[in-house]
């Protein structure tokens, strides 16, 4: 049976600043965010006035606030144009969080591997698992200035930059987890990016290195031509 969606929530934007190139974050303030109960990774649909998907970087109930990241590209659809246009004193309706992806709590070990997309919800789910949490991780983007900035207490996990080579299916970032040194055990892996190559990833750490498909968690975040897709939009 179809799920009733839930109420939108009314709020206004407080401060918007570029963390990256092609990198927007965008602070959204409102009474009713003090409520709401967001797991680390979720994202939110943000009324642009298309409704887009957004990775949720940080929520503070204690300040009514939430924090996206969006990724801007120079052939960008309406969530790109809402987001480069986007004030502070602007109303933005938005959406609950869900949430595709979960962290495992009973993971020996986490495993972190996304393109600049699903850094953002990625690195958001690793620092709720604290500083002494055991975790691996490696990133893709296409230069080192579109690295998506990690929370100051963190040391970054490493980035490959894949230049002009197709982010879809990305050899690049599977050439690079294929050398990642891991534990000879497998722990929990959380993939996030264009849908194909996590799925590319999937199959190396389910066919090469016999990982468990139950321990390999995938969230696809966008896809080519279809804005709207997975968990996220790169429009």
């Amino acid at each position: 049976m179809t799920q009733p969606r839930r109420a939108p929530l009314v709020t206004k934007v407080r401060a918007v600043s570029d963390v990256a190139a092609h990198m927007r974050q965008i602070e959204l303030v409102g009474p009713e965010l003090r409520r709401l109960r967001c797991r680390p990774g979720a994202h939110v649909v943000v009324h642009t006035p298309d409704r887009r998907v957004y990775s949720l970087w940080r929520h503070d109930p204690g300040a009514a606030s939430m924090t996206v990241r969006i990724a801007l590209h120079d052939a960008g659809g309406p969530g790109c144009t809402w987001a480069r246009a986007v004030a502070v004193g602007d109303r933005v309706t938005v959406e609950p969080p869900r949430s595709k992806i979960t962290l495992d709590g009973t993971a020996r070990y986490h495993l972190f591997i996304g393109d600049e997309t699903g850094a953002v919800p990625l690195l958001a789910m690793r620092a709720a698992l604290g500083r002494e949490a055991e975790t691996y991780g490696i990133f893709e983007t296409t230069t080192p200035g579109n690295e998506v900035p990690d929370f100051a207490a963190f040391t970054p996990f490493p980035w490959v930059h894949r230049g002009a080579a197709p982010a879809a299916g990305s050899r690049v970032l599977l050439r690079a987890v294929q050398d990642l040194q891991l534990p000879a055990h497998p722990g929990t892996a959380y993939i996030a990016g264009e849908s194909d190559t996590c799925r590319l990833l999937q199959r190396h750490l389910v066919e090469q290195r016999g990982w468990p498909r139950r321990s390999v968690l995938l969230q696809p975040q966008w896809a080519p031509g279809r804005p709207g897709f997975g968990a996220g939009t790169r429009d």
